[in-house]
């Protein structure tokens, strides 16, 4: 690590359009689906046991890793957000207002040397901090988990499965490297990745949600907009730049992603873009970001987390197969899937539903999507053999929590999480609700 961070000191003084520094800044926190894995993972090596029981298979879903932005994003990232650079630098050059001398010598500079370094045909691919993300991840797992995450290779052991993105494509190989090294990586098995997928990517194959809830206006999101704090958001980012009324909330939001993504991007590298936000800032536009995946991919529709149910079914019919292998099942797939199987789990739910109006009284929300689908989020399920019983242990971004079924344990019997779940193991009929023809 310590190699690592001279090296990317090193580029920093080629390329200054960042601070080098390790440094971990508050603002990181706020950061939404942006979030680098690095601010949420649970760091620690070593294996989990609990008495009497002994894991015997595994489950486990992860998002990808850090990645690029979409090709919509970076026309923006390669257009817009040098005018707005230009802008501010102008401004701050002619001393425009004094608000803009709220932004230090130090971050104008680096905004001076910015320079956008992703093209079009990079658009949404893996990063290396995406890299390191399933790497580690992996190798953690398996000091955790060392019966169902061996470290030598076989093609009965692991079942991997990818979606038909390169960002799934390259988390898969990765995470396979640090469970199998490099060498032996190479010669993984990968199936050929569906189109559309009924596990990895069930929405994308029900027809219901994407025409009643997908493709429709959010409306809380757009009354958050119209909102006082938001309002107040985008006036305080243009008096800050001396531009009063000359960005939008477009354009602050912009701003926002590529604060998040260049965080994401860099271990130690401070974005200048982050520079124009106060904490409060974040907080505002982090709870943007919680009310548009709350209701496109949480609690706002019961349909978009009952519709999880073919990825709770594929994890049952694995721990209920009384064959050995394979040990581990081992799915990369996107934010969307992760978030509704969450919600279908009952994780993370406010008592209350999330709306534009409770800005001020939300601020302990479970929902935060900071918090829970950080880049390179995973949800694991750890089937251990407790004596004649059979247990279910449940990680969400390497951290055990406790599902519903068992809020007093950490373990789960199998039986009982079956006998909750119900609707979704036995009655998952995803044609029906999807109307899928």
């Amino acid at each position: 690590m310590f190699k690592l961070l001279l090296t990317l000191c090193f580029i920093a003084v080629i390329d200054v359009s960042f601070e080098c520094t390790n440094t971990v800044y508050p603002f990181e926190k706020y950061l939404a689906t942006k979030t680098p894995y690095r601010v949420v993972a649970n760091n620690t090596f070593g294996k989990l046991e609990y008495e009497g029981c002994k894991a015997i298979k595994s489950w486990m879903i992860v998002r990808h890793g850090t990645r690029n932005p979409s090709d919509g994003f970076v026309l923006q990232y390669n257009t817009r957000l040098p005018d707005i650079l230009n802008l501010i630098v102008t401004n701050y050059g002619h001393g425009v207002s004094e608000n803009i001398e709220k932004i230090s010598p130090k971050d104008i500079d680096l905004l001076k040397k910015w320079r956008s370094k992703v093209g079009q045909e990079d658009a949404k691919k893996l990063r290396e901090e995406g890299e390191d993300e399933m790497i580690l991840i992996s190798e953690r797992m398996q000091t955790r988990f060392p019966e169902v995450f061996p470290n030598v290779y076989s093609n009965t052991s692991y079942k991997f499965k990818y979606t038909h993105t390169q960002r799934t494509k390259k988390s898969a190989q990765y995470f396979a490297t640090g469970l199998f090294g490099k060498k032996t990586a190479k010669d993984v098995w990968f199936p050929l990745p569906l189109k559309r997928d009924p596990i990895l990517r069930f929405y994308k194959l029900c027809s219901k949600w994407r025409n009643t809830i997908k493709k429709q206006p959010i409306m809380e999101l757009e009354l958050f907009k119209k909102s006082s704090h938001f309002l107040e958001l985008v006036d305080n980012v243009n008096k800050k730049i001396g531009a009063e009324n000359v960005l939008n909330a477009e354009d602050v939001l912009l701003m926002y992603f590529a604060c998040a993504f260049e965080t994401a991007w860099n271990k130690v590298l401070k974005s200048p873009w982050c520079s124009v936000f106060t904490i409060d800032d974040l907080k505002v536009l982090e709870y943007h970001e919680d009310l548009k995946y709350y209701w496109i991919d949480g609690y706002g529709h019961q349909l978009t987390y009952q519709q999880a149910c073919p990825a709770i079914v594929d994890m049952v019919e694995h721990f209920d197969n009384k064959e050995k292998y394979p040990l581990s099942v081992l799915y990369f797939t996107h934010s969307g899937t992760l978030l509704k199987m969450l919600a279908h789990l009952g994780l993370y739910k406010d008592e209350k539903i999330l709306i534009a109006n409770d800005y001020e009284k939300n601020g302990n929300r479970e929902w935060k999507v900071s918090h829970i689908d950080a880049f390179a989020t995973n949800l694991a399920f750890i089937l251990h053999k407790c004596g004649d019983e059979e247990k279910v242990l449940t990680l969400h971004q390497e951290n055990v929590v406790r599902l519903p079924s068992c809020p007093d344990s950490d373990l789960c019997d199998l039986q009982k999480f079956k006998e909750f779940y119900t609707d979704s193991v036995d009655h998952c009929d995803f044609n029906s609700m999807c109307d899928t023809v």
